[in-house]
């Protein structure tokens, strides 16, 4: 299981808008992402930072060194390139506390951040206004990982932890009351 963001997850989970969104902030996101790559190494650091991975310019730089990543211009990284470096850090499993816990909870950073962004869209909808998708709004409720046996007890397979959110009793009161959340 993958616990960083992969780079479709990113695209979907952290740049597009959420679904109620006007249409410009849409087009806005799809041209950002259209124009994300090539970047140089600073923005390839902060890139996978968002993404789940705990790296620094100058780890990147010793990837170079290293000839693990091979640029095709000195500080130019290609998507090739931060898909590669990507994979190292995964395997390698150097995350951000945020998206290490995540790991702890038995699921990946995406499988926490897609039913956030869901419990958020729900809860702007419902209220008709925006709730932002930030864990301090909501209770997450969790399904721990499950095994799946075979017929002889053997185990076949593990299932991933199941994360949902609700939202906090403080959080909907405001809302209720038209306060500032």
């Amino acid at each position: 299981m993958r616990i960083g963001l992969s780079l479709g997850e990113f695209k979907d989970l952290k740049m597009r808008p959420h679904a109620r969104a006007d249409r410009v902030f849409h087009q806005v996101a799809e041209d950002t992402i259209e124009k994300l790559f090539p970047m140089d190494t600073g923005a390839a650091a902060s890139h996978l930072r968002s993404r789940g991975y705990d790296v620094r310019p100058p780890m990147l730089d010793v990837l170079v060194e290293d000839g693990v990543v091979a640029l095709a211009q000195p500080d130019v990284w290609s998507r090739t390139d931060v898909e590669v470096a990507a994979d190292y850090f995964e395997e390698a499993q150097m995350l951000v506390p945020y998206a290490a816990m995540r790991n702890t909870l038995g699921c990946s950073y995406a499988r926490f951040l897609r039913p956030l962004r869901e419990a958020s869209e729900r809860e702007s909808q419902k209220y008709g206004r925006h709730v932002p998708d930030n864990d301090q709004y909501f209770v997450m409720h969790r399904e721990p990982p499950r095994g799946v046996t075979d017929k002889t007890g053997d185990l076949v397979e593990l299932k991933p932890a199941v994360i949902s959110f609700s939202i906090t009793d403080d959080i909907k009161e405001r809302l209720v009351r038209g306060g500032e959340i």
